[in-house]
């Protein structure tokens, strides 16, 4: 058996007998302290600081190990007044060989003075290496030194594999990292896990009820001679997290097995996720308790994540094993997968909705006309579906603020909305944007792939605008995502599921498309399932104007209209409906006017009759002046501002047909009224042959052209 026992010390115990009189009792019995560990050759630092501190004392050291309890090789644990071990993950399979009333102590570890300081001083101009067995024993030593005071850029992580022409020239060797010194490196040994701290030697004394420890010479010198434990950040990670960290894995809980594939360890995490006790899980074998990891049982491999069904609950497990002194540890992290569902659409939307906002509800889409209060009535009953919406409408009709407010209104709004402009990009691109990629897919593809927007969708809205436009390829494929509800990224083996809703816009006729073979027909099926029409805003005159003065309130925009403004803008045909209504708006707040006149308005918006009676008033005070008299409107009384607008519009247009007729002169061309609105609209200025015909009578009364005869055209005097 690997048990090594030593300093068997008598001492005296005095205890009162019946009749009150104190005795003093020779007694021999022996106190016994449990060493474990996974291998054998872990003990030797920590026996020699225990020997010499429990020196004088009677006191049996049973020194064991993980190595012989499998070998059959057991001691009587019976008699056993304080275990200790080396790791948090040994502390329940002990805990559960021991009487109930024995406690078990995990050691905390620390380091000399003399080496913390050689290595801070070392810290201070270049890094150290700090050397361990595996990444993630090496990353444990790390967090130690870093609890102690050492900052962590101050240290980097070597374990075996990596190259040793990356280790630094200080290498602090933690463990067996089978390294060979050099004449290169300066090399400090850590001891294995460390020197005990302490802290440890404090509560050893304690359980064993013999504080006199404490006040004897060696403890005073040790503690003069190792750091102190300055942080309690280690008390709370074990190697397994360090584990888990290094190779990037998400922890809820952790459970530990050993060869034999006997749990040996789990937290309070895994023991709430689990459901189960203590007696349920440590000591026993895996596939016992987890049937089914049976294939798994005694086979040093990686399970990977899978999503299991444990008591009713799906939770994520995810097995890895290690090699460790020629066997190996093997950890399980779990995780509870709804909650790692719910946590990740939450998260993701926070991130999504910074550049996909479903910003329009219901209440935000103004309208009172009977056909949008219908449009809207079926709409709110639509949110409460889950099918697919089809909208159609020609362009600028609010299709996307009733995508957003059907979003908003439904059992998905919660989660992202993810906006797809199906006619703005070529198909390659498209395709990249829609299903993603695998990193190095293609020319040109980031190392690290990319997620598309049906994957941002998840869980969801997915709107895809213009729908028409989609290439008949990408249909294709999107068809098979809907049915399948699973998303396959360029260069990608493996199906990603897909869970969201879809609602698709166009001004098409698609039934038509499908007919001429331009759109697949089980697409079109896949989202016409409930159909909302949209009119555009000639088939509802009467929401012209307040949507004029729902948008100026919106955007904080100060200035009325005048009657005759009032008049074209409400009779204005809106072939692009909301959008040049909009832009119409924005062209008037740009002009800076309190009050806005008809000629104020863009040109394009003015009847011809209006704009001819409005040159006809420029040119004549005395009509303005009998106009202002006439109407009766409250903003009669910025005329004077109405007045001064048309004037300069006029004199405006005077100078460009003066330019445009001398362009076309020093050019050798004839400047009729034809070629003079050519020339003007060549320009990017529209002005009709009427409104170029009076502005050129103004300007021979001023005697400034002269109008020929016949096809002879403008002359200039």
């Amino acid at each position: 058996m690997d048990v090594d026992s030593f300093l068997v010390i008598r001492y005296d115990e005095i205890y009162e007998n019946g009749a009150g009189e104190l005795i003093m009792e020779n007694n021999y019995r022996r106190k016994k302290v449990l060493l474990w560990s996974f291998g054998s050759d872990e003990w030797e630092a920590c026996c020699e600081v225990l020997g010499q501190f429990f020196e004088g004392e009677e006191i049996e050291i049973i020194k064991t190990s993980f190595a012989a309890y499998e070998a059959g090789l057991h001691t009587d644990y019976s008699q056993v007044d304080l275990a200790l071990v080396t790791s948090s993950e040994w502390y329940y399979f002990v805990k559960g060989m021991l009487p109930e009333h024995v406690p078990v102590l995990c050691l905390k570890y620390t380091i000399t003075r003399e080496h913390f300081g050689k290595i801070e001083e070392v810290s201070r101009s270049e890094t150290v290496s700090v050397a361990g067995e595996t990444a993630w024993h090496a990353a444990y030593q790390l967090r130690l030194l870093e609890g102690l005071g050492l900052p962590e850029k101050a240290m980097k992580v070597w374990s075996p594999g990596l190259p040793e022409e990356e280790l630094c020239r200080m290498v602090l060797i933690a463990g067996q990292a089978g390294l060979k010194e050099t004449k290169e490196h300066e090399y400090l040994n850590f001891y294995g896990h460390g020197v005990p701290s302490t802290d440890s030697l404090v509560q050893i004394a304690m359980r064993l009820e013999m504080g006199r420890l404490l006040q004897k010479d060696f403890y005073k010198i040790y503690d003069s001679c190792v750091m102190p434990s300055e942080s309690p950040m280690m008390e709370s990670i074990g190697i397994g997290q360090c584990y888990a960290a290094s190779m990037k894995k998400a922890v809820n809980g952790v459970m530990c097995f050993l060869p034999g594939d006997r749990i040996s360890y789990y937290d309070y995490n895994a023991a709430s996720l689990l459901h189960v006790s203590a007696l349920e899980l440590v000591g026993k074998r895996l596939a016992d308790v987890f049937p089914f990891l049976k294939e798994y049982a005694g086979q040093p491999q990686e399970f990977g994540e899978q999503v299991v069904r444990f008591n009713e609950r799906d939770l994520i497990f995810d097995l890895c094993i290690f090699p460790s002194r020629d066997s190996f540890i093997g950890y399980i992290f779990i995780s509870d997968y709804k909650q790692d569902c719910e946590r990740e659409l939450r998260l993701r939307t926070k991130v999504l909705q910074k550049v996909h906002a479903a910003k329009d509800t219901f209440e935000t889409i103004c309208g009172n006309s009977a056909s949008i209060e219908k449009c809207l009535e079926k709409a709110r009953k639509f949110a409460h579906s889950q099918a697919s919406v089809l909208l159609i409408g020609p362009a600028g009709s609010g299709k996307g603020m009733f995508a957003s407010a059907i979003h908003n209104g439904s059992m998905c709004s919660q989660g992202p909305f993810i906006t797809v402009h199906c006619g703005t990009l070529n198909g390659m691109q498209l395709e990249r944007e829609l299903f993603g990629y695998e990193g190095g897919a293609f020319s040109g593809a980031s190392k690290e792939g990319k997620q598309g927007l049906l994957e941002l969708a998840h869980m969801g809205t997915l709107f895809l605008d213009e729908i028409g436009e989609l290439p008949l390829e990408l249909q294709k494929k999107l068809i098979w995502v809907l049915q399948e509800k699973k998303v396959v990224r360029i260069g990608g083996k493996g199906a990603i599921p897909v869970d969201f809703r879809v609602i698709a816009a166009t001004h098409r006729d698609l039934k038509r498309m499908v007919k001429e073979n331009r759109f697949y027909k089980d697409l079109y099926y896949h989202l016409n399932v409930l159909t909302l029409e949209l009119p555009g805003l000639d088939a509802c005159k009467e929401e012209i104007l307040p949507l004029f003065g729902h948008i100026c309130r919106k955007k904080g925009y100060l200035f009325e209209l005048a009657p005759e403004a009032v008049k074209c803008i409400q009779e204005h045909q809106y072939k692009g409906n909301m959008q040049e209504l909009c832009n119409c708006i924005e062209y008037l707040r740009s002009l800076e006017k309190p009050v806005i006149a008809l000629e104020d308005l863009p040109v394009y918006m003015q009847a011809e009759e209006e704009r001819d009676s409005n040159l006809y008033r420029s040119a004549d005070k005395e009509k303005m002046e009998d106009r202002k008299k006439r109407e009766e409107s409250p903003i009669n009384a910025m005329d004077p501002f109405i007045q001064e607008a048309i004037i300069r519009n006029t004199e405006s247009q005077k100078q460009i047909v003066l330019d445009a007729i001398q362009e076309l002169r020093k050019g050798g061309k004839a400047a009729g009224r034809r070629s003079i609105c050519k020339k003007l609209q060549e320009d990017g200025c529209y002005l009709s042959e009427m409104q170029i015909r009076k502005v050129l009578e103004l300007l021979q009364e001023e005697h400034k052209v002269i109008i020929g005869k016949g096809r002879t055209g403008v002359w200039l005097p």
